[in-house]
C-alpha cells in the first residue's frame, strides 16, 4: 500500500455546488478559467504524482472520510499524472455514460473541502 498527499490550497468560487455530485481536481497548474470552476490540490511530492495511478478498490480519503473507488475512467489517471487533474464522483454509478475523466466513489455523501483539507490516494502497487 503506497499513499500519495496532497492539500487543498484554492476553491473556485464555482467549484463546489450543493446539488452537484462531482468536485473537479486540478493542481496549482490550472488557468484561471479552470480555478473557478474546480479545487485546487498541492501535493506534498510532485513526483509522486506523476507516478499515481488510481484502480477499483484503492481508497481516497478526503480529511476524515474515507471513499472506496468503484471506478476510473479511461483517462484520469493520465490527467492526474500530468495536470493532477481527475472529476471526483459521489454519485452512484452509472450502467453508461461514464465520465473519461471520473473516479466514481462507493461513498455517495460529498464531504465539506476548505482551504487545508488533506487527500489521501491510497493504492496497491
Amino acid at each position: 500500500m503506497s499513499t500519495v498527499t496532497s492539500t487543498v490550497i484554492a476553491i473556485g468560487s464555482h467549484a463546489i455546488e450543493t446539488n452537484d455530485p462531482l468536485v473537479i481536481l486540478f493542481d496549482q497548474e490550472a488557468t484561471p478559467e479552470l480555478q473557478d470552476i474546480a479545487v485546487i490540490q498541492k501535493f506534498s511530492m510532485p513526483t509522486q504524482m506523476k507516478q499515481l495511478t488510481l484502480a477499483e478498490g484503492d481508497i481516497i480519503t478526503i480529511d476524515e472520510h474515507a471513499y472506496t473507488i468503484a471506478y476510473v475512467g479511461d483517462v484520469a489517471n493520465q490527467n492526474l499524472q500530468t495536470i493532477g487533474h481527475i472529476t471526483l464522483l459521489f454519485a452512484p454509478l452509472p450502467a453508461s455514460d461514464r465520465l473519461g475523466n471520473g473516479v466514481y466513489l462507493t461513498n455517495t455523501v460529498k464531504p465539506a473541502f476548505h482551504v487545508g483539507t488533506i487527500i489521501r490516494y491510497e493504492t496497491d502497487d
